[in-house]
């Protein structure tokens, strides 16, 4: 398996089918309902999306003691708008999770409970379930624990979102699987360290960042397009017209009969930052030798097949 793209989506993929496994398999109906039920259901509003206030949990835990801001959220989730993260910030305070100090986000009581099951759920999710050998497990989470503190220990760009990934850490006694499942958290933290290091590179901001990329793959050829596939971020029409605006006025996009193409300087552009996100992200990979990558590759495949097994009827 090649060190690309697929590789680190593949890392993502093994995630979600270990976890949902785990959830499906190991956790009881009542277990199940129990964690659906008796939830606030706020916390159900745009669930899977990093704009939601699942996330705003997860960012609270990797802040915790310090407060949540605007601008810390958006630290790393550079796609989302400024006044939808407000918004929600808001939200969770009227219902008492958060309390606002000067711009700052404070957990309440009722938050940091809120919180501590979060945190407890992905762990206890996991107990006594084993889809393959716990020693292939262990040695999966042994080569994954080994990556990430290569990672850690770079100095060619900032780690800041894979240090804060860390601060959810389960502990040492905690079962292999969730240790695994947050290995995976931790790539894709990484992996944001990277390709924001990368884009960074070219002064150029998230969002527009994120308009570019979907004009390229050819998901989006007009602001409506944009508006109608990235609303969920928090920005409109007229804030994606200026991305598109700025992304021309660099020379990366042009406008051929009414639609925005990419321009071949485009093309470099999106080379170029991929190819350094690969370098930065695969670098501390380097820890492991060509036999051990090999037999890490082998085995998270394993598990995977396992996983996908248990859940396939």
């Amino acid at each position: 398996m090649q060190k690309d793209s697929a590789l680190y989506n593949f890392t993502q993929t093994l995630q979600g089918q270990v976890f949902y496994a785990a959830y499906m398999k190991n956790l009881s109906d009542e277990q199940r309902q129990d964690w659906t039920n008796n939830r606030n259901p706020v916390m159900n509003i745009k669930r899977g999306y990093a704009e939601s206030p699942n996330w705003i949990f997860v960012q609270a835990i990797e802040f915790a003691p310090e407060p949540l801001t605007v601008e810390r959220f958006r630290r790393r989730a550079v796609y989302s708008s400024p006044s939808l993260t407000l918004a929600l910030l808001e939200l969770l305070a009227s219902e008492q999770y958060f309390d606002p100090i000067e711009g700052e986000y404070h957990l309440t009581k009722k938050g940091h409970a809120e919180a501590e099951k979060i945190r407890q759920f992905r762990i206890d999710t996991f107990n006594s379930f084993e889809p393959i050998s716990p020693d292939i497990s262990a040695q999966i989470e042994g080569y994954m624990k080994r990556i990430i503190l290569a990672s850690l220990e770079v100095d060619t760009i900032s780690t800041w979102s894979l240090v804060h990934s860390r601060k959810r850490a389960p502990e040492k006694d905690a079962p292999a699987l969730a240790k695994i499942v947050q290995y995976g958290s931790d790539f894709n933290a990484f992996r944001d360290d990277a390709h924001m290091a990368a884009f960074g590179e070219y002064d150029v901001e998230g969002h527009v960042w994120e308009a570019f990329s979907y004009i390229k793959n050819e998901q989006a050829i007009t602001v409506a397009d944009l508006y109608e596939k990235l609303a969920y971020r928090g920005f409109y029409t007229q804030d994606w017209q200026l991305a598109l605006d700025t992304l021309v006025n660099r020379g990366w996009l042009e406008v051929r009969n009414g639609a925005y193409a990419t321009t071949a300087k485009g093309l470099e552009v999106s080379q170029d930052i991929e190819a350094k996100t690969d370098s930065y992200f695969y670098a501390p990979w380097e820890v492991l030798s060509a036999a051990e990558y090999s037999d890490l590759t082998t085995k998270m495949q394993k598990l995977s097949d396992a996983c996908q097994a248990l859940t396939a009827s």
